[in-house]
């Protein structure tokens, strides 16, 4: 990988690993997972409920690969990247879940910590 940038070469790659991360987000919620640009929304409220309600999904989903995966290692193919992305795990797993065993597809939401929020 090749990242060119006007500051520091340490923090230039730290930067752009943040960057990554808020881009396969944006992936996780869009393409690969909720096709939240499939919205036809334009009311700013109803925008706002949406991208609370699948943060909270992505938080869910985050949680249930964690679990499902502990301290063990994702398959990876054969030229070394992984066969399902973390955020695909544990989507997979949370919609099996529903389906067959709600219960149990409830126990990584009681992992997730509250969000306390003050409205100023």
């Amino acid at each position: 990988m090749i990242v060119v940038s006007n500051r520091p070469a340490h923090r230039a790659l730290a930067t752009y690993k943040k960057r990554w991360a808020i881009e396969s987000l944006f992936g996780d919620t869009k393409t690969r997972g909720f096709n939240l640009e499939d919205t036809r929304l334009t009311i700013s409220q109803k925008l706002e409920l949406l991208l609370g309600l699948v943060a909270l999904a992505v938080a869910w989903a985050s949680k249930t690969a964690t679990k499902l995966i502990g301290g063990g290692e994702m398959k990876r193919k054969k030229h070394g990247y992984f066969a399902k992305s973390f955020f695909r795990i544990g989507f997979d797993q949370l919609r099996k879940l529903l389906r067959s065993d709600p219960n149990a597809a409830v126990s990584p939401w009681i992992l997730i910590p509250p969000i306390i929020t003050r409205v100023v």
